[in-house]
């Protein structure tokens, strides 16, 4: 955890339905913090394909370092079918992420 006890968390909202979804997520942390002894400290950065589109990146190197500072990443969808790197294959920030922290599963939680 943080110096301050709380856990750094890296928002990054995405694209489409990502920010849709992420603020209800968010809220729900906003609630178990103030039930329960857990702190979060949100930091939210780009990135995504609306990104791409305005900069040629699909997150800044600002949101690499957050994410590697963070105790925590809290992703939301990224990509847009009409949006596409050079080669055609869509705007993956979060397949970027695995790569760059070494890992090669999506793995979401099932019941």
């Amino acid at each position: 955890m943080s110096a301050n006890n709380a856990l750094h968390i890296a928002v990054l909202g995405g694209d489409g339905i990502g920010p849709e979804v992420m603020a209800p997520a968010l809220e729900v942390l906003r609630r178990i913090e103030a039930t329960t002894d857990l702190k979060f400290r949100f930091t939210e950065a780009p990135a995504g394909a609306n990104h791409y589109r305005e900069t040629g990146k699909s997150m800044p190197e600002s949101t690499i370092r957050l994410c590697d500072e963070a105790d925590a990443i809290l992703l939301g969808a990224c990509g847009l079918p009409s949006v596409r790197y050079p080669d055609n294959t869509e705007i993956a920030p979060q397949i970027e992420l695995r790569v760059h922290f070494d890992l090669y599963a999506g793995v979401r939680p099932a019941r």
